[in-house]
């Protein structure tokens, strides 16, 4: 941690990357990262790689959305919640041209892709380290970096009742919520705030449920041009793959969407299941919990076939 603290304190003018696709975690911890560093008197943006799902808006909009050609002065990228380099986008070229980063991260999959890295695989979300990290430098945390590291940790502890919560997530949110910010609205933003679009989206989906290895795998599939049939964006269409997690016996959830570059896969796990273990497979990586990868397969009905092998045998193997 001392080394990613030396190139914060070095540093003039910081560009903030949260990872593709942007979720709380990537978002709260940006956002307060970039507000802990104009507290030490450092220059920061944050720098998105597109629209930001609507429903997430309460978060905050103390960001720039990137393009080609920008124009900066930044000294040092700091990539936040990213576990790889391919999680940055477009935005890799910037990342190049700064040539001097940090990446600060919980995915136990990282490829410690920047020059000085800190991942902390047991942590439940990247404002957890965060929280940790503002503490030994000494930061004085404000309400707003409160509110932005609680709603990151929050959200990624499914409202703190994921296996990812340790006693250490536990006393970091106890001592967040001292800080002057309604805990309780964002846990209702984050799980229980939801469009009626999302809604008639979600029963469509629900409708197509598979079940495989007698009732252990859940799978939905869908299309990411899903939402323009209920007039929502891309960005806002749900996080499909909570639907098969919820039904019961359900060891393996799987969402398989496609999309523009071939197919998004996401998994999770109820059990004791690796599904890290299966996204890295594909080229992609996570949690053992909770992970993701864009492959590509000549049809769905490979896609199907393909990921669905990788989840029986990870379940035969455990």
């Amino acid at each position: 941690m001392q080394t990613v603290i030396d190139k914060i304190m070095n540093a003039k003018s910081v560009a903030v990357f949260p990872h593709v696709n942007e979720d709380p975690d990537a978002l709260g911890s940006c956002f307060a990262f970039a507000k802990m560093l104009r507290k030490i008197g450092k220059q920061a943006t944050v720098y998105i790689s597109g629209k930001v799902e609507s429903r997430l808006a309460f978060i905050g909009s103390d960001y720039v959305i990137y393009h080609d050609g920008i124009e900066h002065d930044h000294d040092l990228c700091a990539c936040l919640d990213c576990g790889d380099i391919d999680r940055i986008t477009e935005r890799k070229a910037l990342f190049d041209e700064i040539g001097n980063s940090i990446n600060i991260d919980h995915h136990f999959t990282n490829t410690l892709f920047a020059d000085a890295n800190y991942v902390d695989g047991k942590a439940s979300a990247t404002s957890e380290i965060l929280y940790e990290l503002f503490q030994k430098m000494g930061v004085d945390i404000d309400d707003d970096i409160a509110k932005d590291l609680y709603t990151a940790i929050c959200s990624d502890t499914g409202c703190f009742k994921y296996s990812n919560v340790t006693p250490k997530t536990m006393r970091a949110a106890a001592n967040l919520i001292e800080y002057n910010f309604d805990h309780a609205d964002i846990a209702r933003l984050l799980f229980d705030n939801e469009s009626l679009a999302a809604i008639k989206l979600k029963a469509e989906i629900m409708g197509g449920i598979k079940s495989y290895a007698g009732g252990k795998i859940s799978l939905v599939i869908t299309d990411e041009k899903i939402g323009e049939k209920y007039g929502l964006s891309k960005e806002d269409i749900p996080n499909l793959v909570d639907i098969p997690r919820r039904i019961e016996g359900t060891e393996v959830a799987v969402c398989i969407k496609r999309v523009k570059d071939g197919f998004r896969i996401n998994l999770r796990s109820n059990g004791d299941a690796d599904v890290a273990k299966i996204a890295m497979e594909f080229g992609g990586g996570g949690h053992v919990r909770a992970a993701g990868a864009t492959a590509h397969f000549a049809t769905l009905q490979e896609a199907e076939e393909t990921v669905i092998k990788a989840c029986v045998k990870e379940l035969e193997d455990m």
